[in-house]
């Protein structure tokens, strides 16, 4: 017998199993081991065995690989011509001058003024709302009012301090703006101390000339506190992004609540008048007193 060749079908397609075992790989015979000598190779399974080498097969890849090499080098002429078209270079970086106007005289300063109502609020996550109105006693207008709010234990140690901005971008001379600052997960504090910064700007700034009138409270449905009230757009000028904020206030001249609104309508027209209303949740009975404000910004291209 052929020790190549199956006894059972005569295939010649013999592998070694194992160590001690062969079988044919037509039929699946366990093949005899006693004179098996000289036998194939066993099979290696999972493991992809090298094909000779194809002449063909290297053309080929060598005919791809000049192709793919002209694809990039096409494609990165075209880039640079094509930047070289809109007068630009394919490494220089364009540098561009900003000029500042010396008639500005802008600077930061600490402004004059006078703090009232202003009172921590809890939000019932642990967080506090620092909020609160501020008048403008500097002298001139301020551009962007930022506030800082140190927190202080009983030592007068600062254990946390916090920023927050204006609800109005521009406050002139005299006029009152509120502001609020966030202290997430506020830490234990006995006092606070808050202090303004702002940038001056020229006094010719010119705003929309809106108003509120016919301020009112009431409840909804769900026994909230309701502020109802009327705002009118006195001036020339188309206003947009128009906003409404109020403080409610009680008896200790403290805030217990506040609220703002923005208009749902984008384009508030010169002589127009649009009714509002803000909800509170916080409060629970009418507010002794109330300080609300508004504002917002003149459509570019508004008659002046």
């Amino acid at each position: 017998m052929n020790t190549k060749q199956c006894p059972s079908c005569g295939s010649t397609n013999i592998y070694q199993e194992s160590a001690t075992v062969y079988r044919c790989g037509d039929c699946f015979d366990r093949l005899p081991t006693g004179s098996m000598v000289d036998l194939p190779p066993p099979k290696v399974y999972g493991t992809q065995q090298k094909s000779d080498t194809n002449p063909l097969g290297n053309w080929k890849n060598l005919i791809t690989g000049i192709v793919v090499v002209w694809v990039v080098l096409g494609s990165s002429v075209f880039t640079y011509f094509k930047n070289l078209q809109w007068g630009q270079g394919p490494s220089e970086e364009e540098t561009t001058t900003i000029k500042i106007d010396p008639n500005l005289e802008s600077i930061e300063i600490n402004p004059e003024g006078e703090f009232q109502f202003t009172t921590p609020i809890p939000d019932g996550i642990g967080n506090i709302y620092i909020v609160g109105k501020f008048t403008n006693k500097s002298g001139q207008p301020l551009l962007m009012p930022k506030f800082t709010v140190d927190l202080l234990n009983e030592e007068g140690t600062i254990v946390g301090s916090n920023e927050g901005y204006a609800e109005k971008n521009v406050v002139a001379d005299g006029e009152s703006v509120v502001f609020q600052v966030l202290a997430e997960k506020a830490p234990n504090f006995s006092n606070f101390e808050t202090k303004v910064t702002a940038t001056t700007i020229p006094d010719d700034h010119k705003r929309p000339e809106l108003v509120l009138k016919e301020i009112d409270f009431k409840r909804n449905a769900y026994k909230e506190i309701k502020l109802v009230g009327k705002i009118k757009n006195k001036g020339i000028t188309t206003a947009n992004f128009t906003r409404i904020t109020c403080l409610l206030i009680d008896k200790q001249n403290k805030t217990i609540d506040y609220g703002s609104i923005s208009l749902d309508k984008e384009d508030f027209l010169p002589k127009e008048s649009l009714n509002f209303e803000i909800i509170f949740a916080r409060a629970k009975q009418i507010p002794d007193s109330y300080y609300c404000e508004t504002d917002s910004i003149l459509k570019e291209n508004s008659n002046l």
